[in-house]
């Protein structure tokens, strides 16, 4: 159970530093909306990487952006480089959604009265309030929905769950460039992607050749249109996907989308099948049926999602989190390509 933090003043002007990873900032939206809606007057800002502000473009419930740059959030230096950037702001309060000791040492050093973050990595005496998550024996973050993690820990500043999940809005302009890439998709065929990368490690990788086996029992089954979907430095691996899968399909690999236009492309699928990563979260906020296959992590971080999760439970050493295996990786080479095939089906 978690401690909850003293109840805090409004403040004026919220500093709120998003999540790092890709997912994780999907995730936080609850937080973000209950925020909103529990401080209408407070000035709130969202600092973070570019990846973190491309997916949550859109949202409107914040007042002002602050871009920390890559370079920034990096090195024994960061710290105070993000802290010179932070300060300029003018907040009163910080909200750390990161458990990063360097995200509390940034705001220390940027002179932020109010600083609420969690218990984590020795950086209480850094904080002015601490939200006490739950931890087991080891000292480690008890597994649970990340979306009740954010919520827990902007509750010092009177958010509360609305009852609703993760969001996420596109542009105009992004739904153009989707419908674009989209445009020789024969006409109410339904579209199902397939998202084989992982920015975490090749720990999470289904073998293309299953990928390929499951789509195509799919399309053996039912009128579908494969759409083979990427990000940066995974365009072989989805060009493999693709290759396996013959010329009826269209595939991102010559021409990654950026965030903006991954959003609207994942809005237009009739389903995604997927690593557990960023874009999962993506098109599961987006109201896109998703089938995940998942082995080195533990579906329990997304325990809110409605998502298929086809996975060996046979296994002993599921949910490990290693980024390298030592025993050839059974959870994803040995997962038969038929059961990501009736996932799918069943969605369909």
């Amino acid at each position: 159970m978690t401690a909850a933090a003293p109840r805090l003043e409004p403040p004026q002007h919220l500093l709120v530093r998003l999540p790092n990873p890709l997912g994780d900032a999907v995730m936080a939206t609850p937080a973000l909306r209950a925020l909103r809606a529990a401080l209408p007057d407070t000035r709130i800002t969202w600092a973070g990487g570019p990846a973190a502000q491309s997916v949550l473009a859109g949202l409107t419930t914040r007042d002002g952006v602050m871009p920390v740059g890559e370079k920034d959030a990096r090195g024994r230096r960061a710290p105070f480089r993000a802290g010179r950037i932070l300060k300029a702001l003018g907040a009163d309060a910080a909200l750390l959604l990161p458990n990063s000791f360097s995200s509390a040492l940034a705001v220390r050093r940027a002179g932020i009265r109010v600083r609420v973050g969690s218990d984590l990595h020795a950086r209480r005496a850094l904080l002015t309030a601490v939200v006490r998550l739950p931890k087991g024996a080891d000292g480690k973050l008890v597994p649970r929905s990340m979306v009740d993690h954010y919520l827990d820990l902007a509750a010092p500043f009177g958010a509360v769950a609305d009852g609703r999940g993760p969001e996420l809005a596109t542009t105009a302009f992004d739904d153009e460039r989707a419908a674009r890439r989209l445009a020789d998709v024969p006409t109410g065929v339904p579209l199902i992607g397939v998202n084989p990368g992982a920015a975490f490690a090749d720990t999470k990788i289904y073998p293309p050749e299953r990928i390929a086996a499951a789509l195509e029992a799919v399309r053996g089954a039912h009128p579908m249109w494969p759409v083979v979907l990427c990000g940066p430095g995974e365009e072989a691996l989805a060009a493999d996907v693709a290759g396996r899968l013959g010329g009826a399909c269209t595939s991102c690999h010559d021409d990654p989308p950026d965030l903006g236009e991954l959003k609207a492309v994942l809005a237009r699928l009739t389903v995604l099948a997927t690593t557990d990563a960023g874009p999962r979260h993506m098109a599961e906020a987006l109201g896109t049926p998703t089938v995940v296959w998942m082995g080195p992590t533990d579906p329990r971080w997304s325990g809110h999602s409605a998502a298929q999760v086809v996975r060996r439970e046979d296994l002993d050493c599921l949910a490990c989190h290693q980024k390298t295996c030592p025993i050839g990786l059974p959870c994803m080479r040995e997962l038969e390509s038929e059961r990501v095939a009736r996932a799918v089906l069943r969605l369909l």
